[in-house]
């Protein structure tokens, strides 16, 4: 009997997908996207907080140049800390640089209140200095050496005024001046207001010692000199005229002590000679006595 062979049909085993790997990547995209949207937010949280901070900055910068000219023009400020202020709050907030206003500043402080500051300085610089107020043509050569640039600053101005033969014949800058002032009075000036190098030494020559008793000076056959009460000439001739009083002085107490010792050596020798005599009275009376008893025998 013929016949076909039985198929046989296998089934494949029902195993469920395994999808783990495709979630993974899933939720790794769905992190790093997460990620960006934060990275994002935070940069545009960022932009809009310096949008911010430049906006103030800008609605503030007004307020602050009208504040800094004020100040600059009461004097509260120099120039240089004026326009410091400017470019370093342009700076700090990233401002559009502010040179035009810078060269407003400028041009308002060399047009306006420069030229009057240095009016007011020249004047206080003579005065302190000086002692009196310039002259129109002073004051004119000064503004014209702060133009020039040959004066900086008030100071420079004081410098050179100070170096003038003016301020020299005014006042005493020396060390030696200062000190002869002190020991020997102010020098005197002459009709046109100039030092004459000359002064005036009060002396008072009763504190002197003097002759007395004695005729000293007879004896010594040395007349001392008169000073007067003062001494007027330079320095020199002052300092020379009180070393005649120093040597008068010594002159005068050496030759007193001198001649208290002359008498005190005469009065010894008086005592020595009257001494002497005594002892020779005494020495013959007793040779006298030695030769009675010797005439005696017994």
């Amino acid at each position: 009997m013929g016949g076909s062979a039985p198929s046989v049909q296998y089934q494949a085993p029902n195993i469920p997908k395994d999808d783990s790997f495709e979630k993974y990547l899933a939720y790794q995209q769905s992190k790093e996207q997460a990620a960006e949207a934060r990275a994002a937010k935070e940069r545009a949280d960022a932009a809009a907080k310096e949008e911010a901070r430049k906006a103030a900055a800008e609605a503030a910068y007004g307020g602050l140049k009208s504040g800094i000219e004020s100040q600059l023009r009461q004097g509260l400020i120099t120039y240089n800390d004026a326009t410091g202020q400017l470019r370093d709050y342009a700076a700090k907030y990233d401002l559009t640089p502010r040179e035009t206003d810078v060269a407003a500043l400028t041009k308002m402080y060399t047009e306006e209140l420069l030229p009057g500051q240095r009016a007011t300085g020249i004047s206080a610089a003579y005065q302190e200095l000086l002692g009196r107020a310039a002259t129109e043509q002073e004051q004119l050569t000064s503004m014209e050496r702060f133009q020039q640039g040959y004066y900086s600053s008030v100071q420079d101005l004081k410098d050179s005024l100070v170096k003038s033969q003016e301020y020299q014949d005014k006042f005493n800058q020396s060390y030696l001046d200062n000190y002869y002032d002190t020991m020997f009075g102010k020098q005197s000036v002459d009709a046109a207001g100039k030092k004459t190098g000359q002064r005036t030494f009060t002396f008072d020559k009763s504190l002197l010692p003097t002759y007395s008793g004695t005729n000293l000076e007879g004896r010594a056959q040395i007349t001392t000199p008169d000073f007067a009460d003062a001494f007027t000439g330079t320095p020199a001739e002052i300092e020379s005229q009180l070393q005649n009083v120093r040597d008068t002085r010594q002159y005068l107490y050496s030759a007193g002590l001198t001649n208290l010792q002359g008498e005190i050596d005469k009065e010894t020798q008086k005592l020595k000679n009257e001494g002497a005599k005594e002892l020779q009275k005494v020495k013959a009376q007793g040779d006298i006595y030695q030769s009675l008893v010797g005439s005696f025998s017994f």
